[in-house]
C-alpha cells in the first residue's frame, strides 16, 4: 500500500519509478507468449544492459514499477526507454520469490496465512489438524466439568427449567460448553513455543535472526530478500554470525541496509554499495571499484562509521580529529551553528600526511564529499601538487601557510591568553610540569625560563612551545586533541586574530560544512 508519504518530499506530483535488471530467469519467462520478445542482454562483467540479448550476454528481463497520485502500482517489463512494457503479473512476480524481513517479524513465527511457517507446512493438511485441536480443547474441558464448569452448569439448569416452563424442547440437559464455532483455531493463533513461552517474546533480534533461518528453509528455489536495518537488536557477535549465515545461502540474493560500522567491517568491498541521494535522485555506488577496492577495505576496517555520512573530513591524524570534535563543541553551543552530526560530517584518521591524498580521492570517488586537514611541515608527505590535485576535483583542503603542523599554526596565530591555555591543558594532561618544561626547553634554548607563571609573549617562546607540542605529542589523541580545543576556542572570535592563517582556513572548513 502506497500513500503521499511514500513520494519525494511527499508530493505526489513526484511520481515514482524503480527499475530493477532480473536476471537467472525461469524458462518460462523466456516463453514468446510470456516475455520473450522483452528480453534484453546483461553483461555479468560490465554490470551494463542491452536492449537485446546477445552472444556473452545473459537474457534478462527489465522490470519497472511506477506509482502515479492516484496510489495504484503499475508493474511493466520494458525493452527500451520508449517502451510503455507489458503488464507483469502478480502470478509472476511471486515465481521471483521477493520477501522482506524488516522491524516486525512476529507473524512469521506463527502459522498465519503467507508466514514462513505455512510455507513448510504446506504438505500438511493443516485444516483438518486444527479442526482436531479445537475437539480436543472441548474434550480436555468436559473432563474438568466438575472442577471448573460447576456455576456454569448452575446457571444452565436455570435456563433448563425456564425452556421447559415455556414449552421449549429439550432433547437431553442443558450445560454449558465450548462452541466449536466459537473456538475455532485459527492458523494464527498456532504459534512457535519455547516451553510454554511464544517466540514473540523474544527480543527483537532473535526474532529476526530465527525467521531468516526459517525463511532460508523455506525458500529453497532462488528467491530474493530484503533485509531492513540487519544489525536492529542485535550484538555484534550475532550480527556477525547472521551475516555469515546468509553469505553461506547460494540460493538466494540479499539486499541488507545498514547503519552499523559492524555491519561493514563484516563485509567485504564485494559485498558493500554506498547509497547516496541528493535532492531527491539516489545514486547506488559499488566499493569495489577496481582501481580502489584494496584500498578501501582497509579504510572501512580501520574508519567504518565515516563510511556511513555524506561529508567526511579526512585528518591527518588524531590530533586533528580531536581538535575539529572540540570545535565541533565549541561552534554549536557558544556560537549556534548546526552541528557535525546535522550536517552529516563524519571525521576520518588517516593516520600520516602521506595517506591523506590517496584516502580523500578514493573516498570521492565512491561519492562522497571530501574535505582534507593537513598539515603543511612535510613537503614529502603532502606538497602543494597533492592540494592543487585534490582542489582539481572538488575537494576542499585546509593546508597551514608556513610549513607549519596544527600545533605550531595554533601557537602562533592565537592571542597569548590561548597559548597560555594551551600550555595549561597540557599540563593537565601529562601531569608532570617537569616534562613539559623540559621539552620546551630543548626546543627553545638558551635564555629559556622555567618560571611558566612569569612568561610573557614573544615569537621565540611561542616558536618553541608549537615545536615541543608537535615533538612530544602533547595532544596526540582524540581526546587529548578535543581538551585543547575547549581550552582555545574561546578565543576564535578575537578580532586581533581575524586576518590570520588559521581563522581564514577554519573559516573555509566552516564553509565546506555549511555548503557556502
Amino acid at each position: 500500500m502506497f500513500d503521499d508519504a511514500d513520494f519525494h518530499l511527499c508530493s505526489p506530483a513526484n511520481a515514482i519509478m524503480i527499475e530493477v535488471i532480473l536476471g537467472d530467469l525461469p524458462d518460462v519467462f523466456r516463453d514468446l507468449e510470456k516475455y520473450g520478445h522483452a528480453l534484453c542482454g546483461w553483461n555479468t562483467e560490465t554490470r551494463t544492459r542491452t536492449d537485446d540479448p546477445g552472444d556473452g550476454l545473459e537474457d534478462a528481463l527489465r522490470i519497472r514499477l511506477t506509482v502515479s497520485d492516484d496510489l495504484e502500482p503499475s508493474w511493466s517489463v520494458i525493452k527500451n526507454d520508449e517502451d510503455e512494457g507489458i503488464p507483469f503479473k502478480a502470478t509472476d512476480r511471486a515465481k521471483v520469490a521477493v520477501s522482506l524481513i524488516g522491524a516486525v517479524s512476529d507473524r512469521h513465527l506463527t502459522w498465519s496465512r503467507g508466514s514462513i511457517l505455512s510455507q513448510l507446512t504446506e504438505t500438511e493438511n493443516i485444516t483438518s489438524s486444527l479442526a482436531g485441536a479445537a475437539r480436543a480443547a472441548k474434550s480436555a474441558l468436559e473432563a474438568r466439568r466438575a472442577e471448573d464448569l460447576t456455576g456454569f452448569d448452575a446457571v444452565a439448569d436455570t435456563a433448563e427449567t425456564t425452556a421447559r416452563t415455556l414449552g421449549v424442547n429439550v432433547a437431553e440437559s442443558y450445560k454449558a460448553h465450548l462452541d466449536t464455532d466459537a473456538i475455532n483455531v485459527r492458523m494464527a493463533g498456532l504459534a512457535l513455543h519455547d516451553g510454554e513461552m511464544p517466540l514473540r517474546q523474544l527480543g527483537l533480534g532473535s526474532k529476526r535472526m530465527l525467521t531468516t533461518g526459517l525463511q532460508k528453509q523455506a525458500l529453497r528455489s532462488p528467491h530474493v530478500t530484503l533485509f531492513d536495518e540487519v544489525e536492529v537488536g542485535l550484538e555484534p557477535h550475532r550480527i556477525a554470525r547472521l551475516l555469515e549465515h546468509l553469505k553461506d545461502d547460494e540460493t538466494g540474493q540479499y539486499f541488507l541496509t545498514t547503519h552499523s560500522p559492524v555491519v561493514l567491517r563484516e563485509l567485504t568491498v564485494d559485498d558493500l554499495h554506498i547509497v547516496h541521494c541528493d535532492g531527491g535522485r539516489i545514486d547506488v555506488v559499488a566499493a569495489n571499484t577496481p582501481a580502489i577496492a584494496d584500498s578501501i577495505q582497509g579504510k572501512i576496517r580501520s574508519g567504518a562509521e565515516a563510511f556511513l555520512a555524506p561529508k567526511i573530513v579526512v585528518c591527518e591524524g588524531a590530533t586533528e580529529v580531536g581538535f575539529l570534535r572540540g570545535l565541533d563543541d565549541h561552534w554549536t553551543s557558544t556560537e549556534d551553528k548546526e552541528s557535525f552530526a546535522y550536517r552529516g560530517i563524519a571525521l576520518f584518521d588517516a593516520s600520516g600526511a602521506g595517506k591523506v591524498r590517496e584516502v580523500a580521492e578514493n573516498l570521492k570517488s565512491l561519492g562522497y564529499d571530501v574535505a582534507v586537514v593537513v598539515d603543511s611541515d612535510a613537503d614529502d608527505q603532502f606538497s602543494n601538487d597533492d592540494s592543487g590535485a585534490l582542489c582539481g576535483i572538488g575537494i576542499t583542503v585546509v593546508k597551514w601557510d608556513g610549513a607549519l603542523s596544527i600545533e605550531e599554526r595554533v601557537f602562533a596565530d592565537l592571542p597569548w591568553a590561548a597559548v597560555t591555555a594551551s600550555f595549561e591543558a597540557a599540563r593537565t594532561i601529562w601531569n608532570d610540569d617537569t616534562r613539559l618544561l623540559d621539552q620546551v626547553q630543548t626546543q627553545h634554548g638558551e635564555g629559556f625560563d622555567r618560571d611558566f607563571v612569569a612568561w610573557t609573549d614573544g615569537p621565540e617562546l611561542r616558536t618553541a612551545l608549537g615545536k615541543a607540542a608537535k615533538a612530544s605529542d602533547w595532544f596526540k589523541r582524540q581526546s587529548w586533541g578535543r581538551e585543547w580545543a575547549a581550552a582555545v576556542s574561546g578565543h576564535l572570535s578575537d578580532e586581533t586574530i581575524r586576518d590570520s592563517d588559521l581563522i581564514r582556513q577554519l573559516s573555509s572548513l566552516r564553509g565546506w560544512i555549511d555548503n557556502v
